[in-house]
């Protein structure tokens, strides 16, 4: 055997195959004298992704982080899905936006939620976290917090002396963006009045987010969330992007503190997720595929 504060290798059964050196994405495993060894860098190197347990043949090679038990055989596993139904499943997939009043039961997200675990993060940092709102008055506080806040910037920007006030107050791209969705508040406070949740659909909520110090954090919480996306398809659950819910995690303390977001993460993306109260009969068509080839 040999090993190291992150691995361990049993050398005497090795194959030499040289699998696991030519995967390791930074190069850390070599041959000296004829034996698999660790470069001189493995310690401060090492992203500690599995590929070369997951690569190996004959199983020899052990993470010290990741529990035998969770280390599958892909042989074990049910055969993956061909093309044509993983093609259905994007393609019929919607964004919903009408909910039924059924509660989600915990396991089925914690299913779903496992799944998601799997997606790809930037240098392997598997740094996202995930918060799932399902307390229905936690919910409605949710709501009612964020038609608050744009209530008091919609009466503020329509006001001459409060539009002053924001310019002065918001950074440039804050106000543009305040610019760009002024309608659209309007229209969403008018829907509100007739009773409709625009902010999660009536839906309970899953909070994708990270540490502030991540490197990658929208772009791993994004590829979760397609990953929840999918899997909750496939259960009969529907999901929605909340981009307004995101950005209101993120802009104000007081949404911000009724979802218990940690003062170091940032909100990177916010789904609802729900029983679909609507049924759809066909798969409306897309723009023409945009793709240059070089």
């Amino acid at each position: 055997m040999i090993e190291n504060s992150k691995i361990i290798v049993d050398v005497d059964n090795c194959t030499k195959c040289k699998s696991c050196v030519n995967e390791c994405p930074r190069r850390l495993l070599c041959f000296k004298n004829d034996q698999l060894a660790f470069s001189d860098e493995f310690e401060e190197l090492c992203l500690e992704c599995s590929h070369c347990v997951a690569v190996c043949p004959v199983n020899i090679i052990q993470l010290k982080t990741v529990p035998i038990a969770e280390v599958k055989e892909i042989k074990e596993l049910e055969k993956p899905a061909d093309f044509t139904s993983i093609s259905n499943l994007i393609k019929m997939r919607r964004s919903i936006r009408q909910f039924k009043e059924k509660t989600v039961p915990k396991e089925l997200i914690q299913k779903i939620l496992d799944v998601a675990r799997y997606a790809p993060t930037g240098h392997n940092e598997e740094n996202v976290h995930y918060t799932v709102v399902q307390n229905r008055e936690t919910l409605k506080q949710f709501s009612d917090e964020i038609t608050k806040q744009i209530t008091n910037l919609y009466n503020m920007y329509i006001d001459p002396k409060g539009r002053e006030s924001l310019k002065s107050t918001l950074s440039n791209a804050i106000y543009e963006k305040l610019e760009e969705n002024i309608l659209n508040f309007k229209m969403h406070l008018e829907e509100i009045k007739k009773g409709r949740d625009v902010w999660r659909w009536n839906a309970e909520l899953i909070i994708i987010h990270s540490p502030k110090t991540a490197m990658t954090p929208i772009e791993n919480s994004a590829l979760a969330a397609g990953h929840i996306m999918l899997a909750a398809e496939s259960l009969g659950l529907g999901t929605c992007s909340l981009g307004y819910a995101t950005a209101f995690i993120n802009q104000f303390k007081t949404v911000s503190k009724i979802v218990n977001l940690p003062r170091n993460h940032i909100a990177a993306y916010t789904l609802a997720i729900g029983y679909p109260n609507v049924k759809y009969f066909r798969i409306p068509a897309r723009k023409t595929l945009k793709a240059d080839w070089i």
